[in-house]
């Protein structure tokens, strides 16, 4: 685990306690961060991405004190950066298959996205480190083809039929990678 990321969430949870009145603040991390606390990936990052719907106050306070260009961003040389649900594609049930990370935080709880879910994510967009983390997915045996599946076919159900071709090609290029059958993403 990435210990400064670690000590980020910790100042983030610190901060938010006076503000909480006894809440708490559920954070769907994604995004490479999400690969470098989740799984040891040794990637450069300095956004950690957090899925948002509506945001609440809470969620407000936390982008105020450590959002991009904020004292606590870059004293912690990370920052927040929320990601409206409907920028990149989801599906539809990823909150009921995530885990949280035990982090012993009295106000955030830090949710991990299944692997597959999180691969989806990277889908739509599918730009070079899009790919190299989608690679490295494939590389620690975390994605599984039917269930990268399912979980891109949930993702795409408000999409146009041009988006859904494109990402189903990009699709088929990692469980190409994933079952050996291409070198390359």
């Amino acid at each position: 685990m990435n210990e400064s990321m670690k000590r980020f969430f910790d100042e983030l949870d610190a901060a938010l306690v006076a503000f909480a009145n006894g809440q708490r603040l559920e954070l769907y991390h994604i995004g490479r961060s999400a690969l470098v606390l989740q799984f040891g990936a040794t990637l450069a990052t300095k956004d950690i991405d957090i899925i948002v719907g509506q945001q609440t106050p809470l969620e407000e306070k936390a982008l105020e004190l450590f959002g991009k260009n904020t004292p606590g961003a870059k004293e912690m040389d990370f920052y927040l950066d929320f990601v409206p649900e409907g920028l990149t594609s989801f599906a539809n049930s990823f909150r009921t298959r995530a885990r949280e990370f035990e982090g012993g935080w009295q106000v955030i709880r830090l949710m991990q996205l299944e692997p597959n879910d999180l691969a989806a994510t990277k889908m739509k967009s599918f730009r070079l480190h899009d790919r190299q983390d989608l690679k490295l997915l494939c590389d620690l045996g975390v994605l599984e083809p039917d269930k990268l599946r399912r979980s891109i076919e949930a993702s795409l159900t408000w999409e146009t039929e041009d988006v859904r071709e494109k990402v189903n090609a990009h699709l088929d290029l990692v469980i190409n990678y994933l079952e050996g059958r291409s070198r390359a993403l």
